[in-house]
């Protein structure tokens, strides 16, 4: 048999050895590998991503939780009038270990020049920023940041009187920076 031989019977016979890949049989493997990476990378990115919101939210949850302890922390000790007080703070200070992309403290900072995927507290207006990621997976498509205030709800203040008061971490939602103002 000297014409063409399937691939299993070169296989079988040894004959196999010698002869390199086809250009054809090369660029299919390249292709292949090419497609391999690029789901991976995809992959990849996607957890990225998803780790990011899920850091977010853990820590926007930790810091409406640490608020409300404030609050009751203060009414327990009889000190109801001290809870207006709170509107306005940097609930990070609250926190016993702050998260590790928490930048601090800065007064009306040029957000250009910090880096996205963290925190900051904006001293000359009292808000929580964090800095989206270019990938913004938080369905806040059009924004760079999103700002939190520490603020009394509604009816809170006559509710003081009474001793009791509700004051909450609010996502001021008109108070989102488009992109293009960047």
């Amino acid at each position: 048999m000297t014409g063409r031989m399937p691939i299993s019977q070169k296989l079988v016979r040894g004959q196999w050895a010698g002869q390199g890949f086809t250009l054809f049989e090369l660029a299919v493997v390249v292709a292949v590998i090419g497609i391999l990476i690029v789901v991976l990378l995809s992959r990849v990115a996607f957890y990225r991503d998803e780790a990011e919101r899920l850091a977010y939210e853990q820590t926007l949850t930790a810091l409406r939780t640490e608020v409300q302890m404030q609050t009751y922390a203060l009414m327990i000790a009889g000190r109801p009038k001290e809870i207006p007080a709170l509107a306005g703070q940097n609930p990070m200070n609250w926190l016993s270990q702050k998260p590790a992309n928490y930048l601090g403290e800065f007064y009306s900072p040029d957000v250009k020049k910090l880096v996205t995927g963290n925190w900051f507290f904006d001293r000359s207006d009292g808000k929580l920023v964090y800095l989206l990621n270019q990938s913004n997976t938080f369905d806040a498509k059009g924004f760079d940041l999103l700002q939190f205030k520490v603020s009394l709800s509604q009816g809170a203040e006559v509710a003081l009187a009474g001793g009791a008061a509700k004051v909450e971490l609010v996502l001021l939602v008109s108070k989102k920076v488009p992109q293009s103002s960047h």
